[in-house]
Order: C-alpha cells, then structure tokens, then sequence
C-alpha cells in the first residue's frame, strides 16, 4: 500500500503540469510588463537557475498546483526568467537578485518591485505573499465587515468590501451582486464599474458574467484582444473546475458555450482541454479518451512533453488494454521527439500497469540514468525498479 501511494504521489508531480497551475506569459520581459500594465495588474517575476534545487521543486511541486494557479491567474501577469541566459542576467541585476529563487511583485506602472520574497515556500505561503503584495489588509476587511453587519451596504462600503475580499483572495460574488444593485444600468457599463467588472468576474455563474460580454469591444479597446481572451479561458478553466467538482455536465457545458461564444482565437483547442479535465475528474474515461485522442492529432502531433503528459494520465485513470496501448504509442512517439526522463518514466509506468514487469523494470532504469544525467527529480523512476525488485523476490521465494 506505502509503495503503491508513493508510486501515485510520484506521478502527481508529472501530471500537475498538465494541471491548472501558474499560467507564465511567453514572450519577453518587457511584453510582459506591458500585458501588466494594460491589465492593471502586478506582474509577478519567478527569478531561477537551471541548478538551483529549491528553484526545481517550485517549478514541480508548487506552481502546478490548482489553487496556485488559480489564485495567480486571476490576479498577476506571470513571467518567468532565467537569470543566466538571454536577458536574464539583465532583469535580474536590475532587481538586485543575489539568491534563487527570488520572487518579485512588481508595479507595471513604474516598473518597480513593491514586494519581494525569497526560497522554497509551499503553495499556501506563496499565496499568502501573493495577498501580501496586493495590499491585502485584514484589519481594513474587518473593518468593512464590521460595517456590512452594523447595517451598512452603502455602495461605498460595499465595494470596500468587495475589494478587500478579493485582495485577501475570499469569496466576495454574494457582495458583489448586492454592489452592483446599487450601480444603475449606464453606470455598470462605465469606465470604474467596467474595470471592476474584468477584475471580478471570474465563473460564468459570476453576478456580472452578462456586463462582462455585453462589455467585450470595449476591453478589446481598453485591455487588447489577447488580454480579454485571456481572461475568458480562466473564466472557463475555473467553471469547468467547479463543475467537476459538483459532477455537473450541465455547468460543464455552459462553460462551453461560453468558450464558443467569446470569439477565443483557439476556442476549439481550449474546449478539448478542458473536456479532458472535466471528463478525468468525474471518472468518465470514454469521453477522456475521446477528447485526448482528438486533442493530440489535432493541435499537439510533435509536443514531445504534452504527449507524454496527456500518456501520463492514462496510468492513474485507464485500465482498458487498448487504451493502454495508445497510450504508449504516445509516449513513444514522445521519446522518438526528445529522448527525456519525463517520458521514459511515463513508458516504465505504462508497460508496469500492463503487467510487463521486465520491460517497464528496463525502461525504469533506463529513465534513472536519464534523471540523473539531467539533474531531475528521478526518484519516482527508483521507486519503481525497487517495487518490481521486491516483487520479483517475494514470487522467487513462492517457487518450489
């Protein structure tokens, strides 16, 4: 049983990257700032090193992580930087980086770093930072809170209310309905009220989901098309999350809909996304299979990690033979792109739940001197060749 959960917990730390973790903007530095200042948001800058260790167990451990995800999502622009390749050693002497990991929050306005933290820290303390930055005060949401139940739904109180809940990263739609109802129609659809809007909705069961793409040219115009896209996926990706969490199909595909309906560039791609999510975590894996299987001949063919992530699933999720066995045709097609320790773990993972004890005892190993040539997390590929190790011993002494 120990084995079997460590096995599990192993490969939870490869499939959280497929995960609604931290989405990290691609593009350079300066982008970035600039998608923060368009957004009215701080841009939050992940200072690493390739060898930095505690660096490596953020990037796998802590960013993949959902409630990380969905908390950074909603209010950063992330961005990531190397700070010894490309215009790393740059940005990183400009913020005064001497240890990594180094974690900036910074205003897009000015360009400054407003907060700072440092090292290893598991996800509800980076959370905690995150609020921190924000301007988070619990002493100002009591006070507010205090108000609310003193009588007070003033629209000023409210959306003091609202603002510091949202900082403090608390559930605040219930107040913001109750503010919006103070707001007339033509306020709604002006430029406070509009702001408000982008920055708090952020489920399509939101108050405000209709404002929001009644509003959509005019944060085409104030946000860029890519931001409001942006914007809509999380919406969606964080529906979807609560629907599978309630096994709701309907509010899965409401969520859908409103993917289809918001003119997302992708909107195809990120709907067989977010099918396989909503389908893995209601244990419906006929539907899984079928959304993966479309997902990866049409958008992801030579994604050498993406195919072994989406392989990686089916080890904790499929037991049907077939289906096992396209799942390791993926992988294999991953290793034949980029010969990694990430896929040949999956491999060894694949051909042991198939009960092919000496091939996935092989590919293990073989993923063991992968790990360890490049300096990545390669217990979970030990784990495994001690497991068969220990079972090929207790069937030896069964013999006659």
């Amino acid at each position: 049983m120990k084995k079997n959960l460590i096995l599990f917990f192993s490969f939870c730390i490869f499939i959280q990257g497929f995960s609604q973790g931290i989405n990290f903007f691609h593009g350079t530095f300066d982008e970035a700032i600039n998608t923060a200042k368009s957004e009215k948001k701080l841009l939050f800058l992940d200072c690493y090193t390739a060898w930095c260790g505690p660096c490596k167990m953020l990037q796998n451990n802590v960013f993949p992580q959902e409630n990380v995800g969905e908390f950074y999502n909603q209010n950063f622009i992330c961005y990531k930087i190397d700070c010894e390749k490309g215009e790393g050693p740059g940005i990183c002497s400009r913020f005064s980086v001497s240890a990594y990991p180094t974690m900036h929050f910074i205003d897009a306005s000015t360009g400054k770093s407003i907060y700072k933290t440092m090292g290893y820290q598991v996800a509800e303390t980076l959370i905690e930072k995150g609020k921190a930055a924000m301007g988070g005060n619990t002493n100002a949401l009591r006070e507010y809170q205090a108000k609310y139940q003193n009588g007070d739904k003033s629209e000023t109180n409210l959306l003091g209310l609202v603002t510091q809940l949202a900082k403090n990263g608390q559930a605040y739609d219930v107040y913001f309905k109750e503010y919006m109802a103070t707001q007339s129609s033509e306020s709604l659809m002006q430029e406070k009220n509009a702001k408000l809007i982008f920055e708090l909705t952020n489920s399509i069961n939101s108050p405000a989901i209709t404002h929001f793409q009644q509003l959509k040219k005019y944060y085409w115009e104030v946000f860029g098309v890519e931001s409001y896209q942006r914007q809509v996926e999380q919406i969606a990706s964080k529906s979807v999350k609560e629907a599978t969490q309630k096994s709701d199909k309907t509010m899965f595909l409401s969520a859908l809909t409103f993917i289809k309906n918001n003119d997302l560039d992708r909107s195809d791609e990120v709907i067989l996304k977010q099918s396989m999510q909503f389908y893995k975590g209601i244990n419906d894996m006929v539907s899984f299979d079928q959304s993966a299987t479309k997902y990866l001949k049409v958008y992801k063919k030579k994604d050498s990690r993406l195919l072994a992530e989406v392989a990686a699933l089916y080890v904790q999720n499929v037991s049907n033979p077939k289906l096992l066995i396209k799942a390791v045709n993926w992988t294999l097609a991953s290793i034949k792109l980029e010969d990694k320790y990430y896929n040949n773990i999956v491999l060894a993972q694949l051909n042991y739940k198939q009960g092919k004890k000496s091939e996935a005892f092989d590919f293990a190993n073989h993923a063991l001197d992968m790990g360890k040539k490049e300096n990545s997390n390669y217990w979970p590929a030990q784990d495994l060749i001690n497991k068969i190790q220990i079972e090929w011993g207790k069937e030896k002494s069964k013999s006659p």
